[in-house]
């Protein structure tokens, strides 16, 4: 029921804004002229900020095992996956995520610690992809006159920062654990590895070094990110300069991710496009349409995430009943 009411709430936002800004004008026309062509450039393009992910939570390990980058590159693929396509399960991305490490040959304590941890370093990366944003706002108007959608920006961003860092203290690992414990019990708890996951997530903090240098390729990763939406906006024949386009995506992921609350952020991703484009002179159609191609991109990319996720997962429950541990 409650997974309902924030579809519904969603979807009442589309329709709020559609209202505000009269309409979707000629959105089929927008999206006729990409065509699958955009889908699939959209799609090709954002392999590389899943890389870029996937590289930066490997590099929180000290001694990441054999073909770990793959791994973790893999198993962020997964992540986002079921974090869009099926996100009525609260932290199912993480879990399902931290779930592919831990088969892996990452103990499953470690893989749900550097989970957390990555997490936290993504989101205080986008703190920083916030303040960058701010600059070009103001560089955009020097008045300040455009400063209220940079300002959302970053309020946002510093508000997730400090409730990812309240949630860790007050209990969010335990609610790892119970899922876990649920979930997938097998991969979580791995003999000689007792260490609660509280206290290897401290640990991993201890590690400035390790972890400043996955927030500066999860900053990397935001910046590289947006040359998706830039790709966008050309095909469909609304062009704006790549820092109009870095000022956009700056606030639009803020807002997303500060939304989680909404199942795949249904309504305030398209709502947020329309609104904060509207400051850059961006018609609503063409904001709309890019939130609609990144919607499409999310499935050309997710369907194939699950169903890998789900063949390796069969496979490997087949070679366990094939062969018992002792």
């Amino acid at each position: 029921m409650m997974a309902l009411l924030r579809i519904g709430i969603g979807l009442a936002l589309i329709g709020l804004v559609l209202w505000l800004r009269g309409g979707t004008g000629d959105v089929s026309h927008a999206l006729e002229a990409a065509g699958w062509t955009t889908i699939a450039a959209a799609s090709a393009y954002h392999l590389i900020s899943v890389t870029m992910c996937g590289t930066a939570w490997r590099s929180l390990m000290k001694d990441p095992p054999r073909r770990a980058t793959t791994s973790f590159i893999f198993a962020r693929w997964v992540r986002d996956a079921v974090g869009q396509l099926l996100p009525l399960l609260p932290l199912g991305g993480e879990v399902a995520g931290a779930r592919v490490v831990a088969t892996r040959g990452v103990p499953g304590t470690e893989a749900a610690a550097l989970t957390i941890v990555d997490i936290t370093a993504e989101v205080l990366s986008q703190a920083a992809f916030s303040l960058i944003g701010v600059v070009l706002w103001l560089r955009l108007d020097p008045a300040g006159g455009l400063l209220g959608p940079a300002g959302i920006g970053i309020a946002l961003s510093v508000l997730m920062l400090g409730g990812l860092i309240l949630a860790q203290k007050l209990g969010i690992v335990r609610l790892l654990e119970r899922l876990a414990d649920k979930i997938m019990p097998a991969a979580w708890r791995q003999p000689g590895l007792s260490a609660p996951i509280h206290d290897r997530i401290l640990v991993l903090y201890t590690h400035r070094r390790r972890f400043a240098r996955a927030t500066l390729i999860h900053l990397a990763a935001w910046i590289v990110s947006t040359g998706e939406a830039w790709i966008i906006l050309r095909m469909i024949g609304h062009p704006l300069p790549i820092t109009d386009v870095i000022a956009l995506e700056s606030v639009v992921y803020a807002i997303r991710n500060a939304a989680f609350l909404v199942p795949g952020a249904l309504g305030v991703q398209e709502g947020a496009y329309m609104l904060v484009g509207a400051a850059l002179g961006l018609p609503s159609e063409a904001a709309l349409a890019v939130s609609l191609i990144k919607r499409g991109r999310e499935v050309t990319l997710g369907i194939p995430a699950l169903l890998s996720w789900q063949w390796l997962s069969h496979r490997r429950s087949r070679a366990e009943a094939a062969n018992p541990a002792e």
